[in-house]
């Protein structure tokens, strides 16, 4: 096991630990968490771990969606959704948050560098739910090589239709060396089932709280 993936399982625990749920279906799916913990794929820890995020953003009145930034076999930046909590902020969606972090860590690098991308290599941004269109548009000018999300999302999400892009986008993304590449995660089925049901807990409500707002 790697010290990332290591990080990863603890963090995640130190947050279900300290998560005090404010529902029902929050509790049920810490357990279904707490359960899950310790899967051995290789992108499982981290899959796992932005599902947990996204369980406190839910948990925190905000959509359930998480994203962690892995580079060069290190966890260094995580985000969450915060989108209503504490304050309006619409930008602040879950892989907004981990760019900021992350961004602000490492101004001047290149995230496309190493050999390649995948786990242990370069930079990957996982992330529990498939990107929305602001966040694959900043995804792509930040230059990261490879998203890995869990869920599909069929009414928001944007990776699925990445034809639908603009010119300009598209070839931004296949002009980097090595290209940017946004794929579901290569982790265990159980974790893209989480996620959805994390993203289902708040998506109904809020979608109708924005709609009034």
């Amino acid at each position: 096991m790697t010290p990332a993936v290591r990080e990863a399982w603890a963090r995640g625990r130190a947050l279900l630990d300290d998560l005090r749920p404010t529902g029902d279906l929050v509790a049920g799916l810490a357990e279904r968490l707490a359960d899950t913990e310790g899967l051995p794929g290789p992108e499982d820890a981290f899959a796992w771990l932005s599902c947990v995020l996204g369980l406190v953003s839910a948990n925190e009145g905000n959509y359930g969606v998480g994203a962690v930034v892995l580079r060069d076999g290190e966890i260094v930046a995580e985000g969450r959704n915060r989108l209503l909590q504490p304050r309006r902020d619409t930008s602040a969606h879950a892989e907004s948050d981990a760019l900021d972090t992350f961004e602000a860590r490492f101004p001047d690098s290149d995230p496309g560098s190493g050999s390649g991308v995948g786990v242990g290599v370069g930079t990957t941004l996982y992330t529990s739910l498939e990107c929305c269109p602001m966040c694959t548009v900043r995804l792509l000018n930040s230059g990261i090589r490879a998203v890995r999300y869990l869920a599909p999302d069929e009414d928001g999400g944007m990776l699925s239709r990445m034809a639908g892009l603009p010119p300009y986008w598209r070839r931004l993304a296949a002009g980097r060396t090595p290209r940017q590449t946004f794929e579901p995660a290569a982790c265990h089925p159980v974790l893209g089932e989480i996620a959805a049901d994390v993203f289902a807990t708040t998506e109904a409500w809020l979608n109708e709280r924005l709609v009034r707002s």
